[in-house]
């Protein structure tokens, strides 16, 4: 993702990449990868984070 990606985003993708930690912001503009919607953001977020592999219950 590039600075120029955030003006692509739409409102609440935009919201919610600002309301991100600024560390993880900076990995998101590092990364390369081109998100425009808050799905594709939160998706990442986890997988960065490792929310996907927990285990339920």
């Amino acid at each position: 993702m590039q600075k120029k990606d955030l003006e692509k985003m739409d409102q609440s993708a935009r919201a919610y990449f600002d309301s991100l930690p600024v560390l993880l912001q900076e990995q998101l503009t590092q990364s390369g990868v081109t998100m425009t919607t808050k799905e594709q953001l939160e998706a990442y977020c986890k997988n960065i984070l490792g929310e996907s592999g927990k285990a339920e219950g």
